[in-house]
């Protein structure tokens, strides 16, 4: 996928994206103290403040999005975020690119101890791609977190015609999610997640939490989100660390 065609995806997704206004944002048990993180899918930057204040002042985050006018709002914001923190110099910078295409976002390989990838990867124009490259930008023993959505399909145990008009519409309701859009009906099934991540090459994941999720819940904070019509399956919300 080059760049032209990642830019037409992109400029074609709606500006949200998933759960960032409610800045749903599971850290670790584990400390981050001058850890250096790449936050994947920034948006407005409210994750990445987080982040900072985790790192302290001797980390530092780089929050990366594909919305220009996002990312400003993010750098407009920095100053007061420091002020809320008490640190007394910058620990975060932003800047524009695809999460299919760190490198031309600066981040060098083996550049960061942790990724922070929030609920939209199912909304990525190649969520493998994506996480290719945050393997690629993390140290050896490095270590990605993430929330991802996943699906568990009703239907299971069918076979035959049945079960190829399952995932036909299975597939329908992925694409009409995409287009709207919501990243709890696009989300994978536990299978290809876990493909999509040995794929990259990470360690089998350790999910930290987990819990039941609505395809309702999205980043309008004042109404539900637009949801496909018709869906039956079930989803959850996983936080998970996989290790390169």
């Amino acid at each position: 996928m080059d760049i032209g065609l990642l830019r037409n995806y992109y400029d074609g997704l709606a500006c949200e994206s998933g759960f960032e206004s409610r800045c749903h944002m599971e850290l670790p048990e584990r400390s981050l103290v001058g850890a250096r993180i790449v936050n994947v899918g920034c948006r407005r930057g409210k994750g990445t403040y987080k982040l900072s204040e985790q790192v302290g002042a001797d980390g530092f985050v780089v929050g990366i999005d594909w919305n220009a006018a996002f990312v400003e709002v993010a750098r407009a914001g920095v100053l007061k975020a420091l002020e809320r923190s008490g640190l007394s110099r910058c620990n975060m910078a932003f800047r524009c690119g695809f999460p299919e295409d760190l490198v031309a976002a600066g981040i060098e390989e083996g550049w960061a101890d942790f990724v922070y990838l929030n609920s939209s990867l199912p909304l990525f124009a190649s969520p493998a791609r994506a996480l290719r490259e945050c393997y690629r930008v993390l140290a050896p023993g490095g270590v990605l977190l993430a929330e991802v959505p996943v699906t568990e399909p009703n239907g299971e145990g069918r076979t035959g015609d049945t079960d190829c008009a399952a995932d036909a519409n299975r597939a329908d309701v992925i694409k009409a999610a995409r287009a709207l859009p919501n990243a709890a009906q696009a989300a994978p099934t536990v299978e290809e997640l876990l493909g999509w991540l040995a794929e990259a090459g990470f360690s089998e994941p350790i999910v930290r939490s987990e819990r039941p999720l609505s395809p309702d819940e999205g980043s309008t904070p004042d109404r539900p989100a637009a949801t496909v019509p018709g869906d039956e399956a079930t989803y959850r919300l996983l936080s998970i660390e996989a290790s390169k």
